[in-house]
């Protein structure tokens, strides 16, 4: 024990600590937004905030417990610090849990959005690679339980914690890849529309970016120094951020309205009930009014008895297709 390092070890598990508790500070306030600005949104759609909330709190207590453990009830113990204790590991169990069932969210906004020819075939691979990601997650946990000694953990990294982060890669890559086709795929001549389909591809590809920076961190530190805690520290991050991810895209339909405007507003304007899909995954696409696509028609001065026909029958379509969009999505 006087070869430990402690300043690469607990301390940098302590760092993560205070890193990790400043984002729940985000979390917590992500979801009183949730519940303060959408509160017409499904029951469903609020248990499933709820749970997110509920398990970010306890991987937060658990995370805590096993800093008290050897900071301050193994203090001058060495002994008590050769091991990991439970909740170490369950704070582990806990992130996996998270990243599963965010993922999982994401995953049937997929296939509910998915044309019927590709539903299984966009969403299939994306659920594999989920569930895979969910196992390999949980092996990890159950083979640290068992190993117990921090010198022995890295005997699990090519049965359990290469393929765990492989997953959890390749889960991530695949939702943002499938989220861009999906609204790449509903550009249209409006500019308001496309304007907000860019900044839903942006959020997706950011989301994919940040939790696979992470992931892949974690991995290469916990190979590359398997002496060190910083893998330890960077995975009670990565929950948060998954959470983090899940709040964000829910609490993000409001600026994407540009005006702020209440759920229960009904003049909307089609584009955006189109871009919108990616992020509503209750019943808020609402048909359109002839006021709101006042500022559209403008752009285009029909000339001709011919053409404005011609456009007439586009935003007809537009309803049409943001109508059947409204059907799908309702639970």
């Amino acid at each position: 024990m006087a070869q430990v390092d402690i300043t690469q070890t607990f301390g940098a598990m302590f760092m993560g600590t205070l890193l990790t508790m400043a984002i729940y500070g985000i979390t917590t306030l992500q979801t009183y937004f949730y519940y303060m600005y959408y509160p017409k949104d499904g029951p469903r759609l609020k248990l499933l905030v709820a749970v997110i909330w509920i398990l970010d709190t306890l991987h937060t207590i658990l995370m805590c417990h096993a800093m008290y453990h050897y900071l301050i009830s193994g203090f001058g113990n060495p002994l008590a610090l050769v091991q990991g204790t439970w909740s170490l590991f369950a704070s582990i169990a806990i992130n996996v849990i998270m990243a599963f069932v965010v993922q999982c969210f994401f995953t049937k906004r997929i296939y509910t959005l998915s044309p019927e020819r590709i539903k299984w075939w966009l969403s299939g691979p994306i659920g594999l690679s989920v569930f895979a990601h969910f196992f390999f997650g949980i092996e990890t946990v159950v083979y640290f339980s068992i190993i117990k000694d921090f010198a022995r953990l890295h005997e699990a990294n090519f049965i359990s914690v290469l393929p765990f982060a492989i997953f959890a890669i390749l889960s991530d890559l695949l939702i943002a890849g499938a989220l861009c086709l999906l609204l790449a795929s509903n550009r249209s001549e409006f500019e308001d529309t496309n304007n907000i389909i860019n900044s839903l591809i942006v959020y997706a590809i950011n989301r994919c970016i940040l939790t696979s920076a992470v992931a892949i961190t974690e991995v290469v530190v916990f190979v590359a120094v398997p002496h060190s805690f910083y893998s330890f520290a960077f995975d009670f991050i990565i929950g948060k951020l998954y959470a983090n991810s899940l709040l964000a895209t829910l609490n993000s339909r409001r600026s994407l309205r540009g005006k702020g405007q209440d759920d229960s507003t009904r003049e909307t304007s089609t584009s955006f009930r189109l871009a919108s899909m990616a992020t509503e995954p209750t019943s808020l696409m609402q048909v359109p009014s002839r006021e709101s696509s006042t500022t559209t028609e403008r752009r285009r001065v029909p000339t001709s008895v011919d053409e404005e026909s011609k456009h007439d029958t586009m935003i007809g379509s537009s309803i049409s297709k943001a109508r059947s969009y409204a059907s799908v999505l309702n639970p």
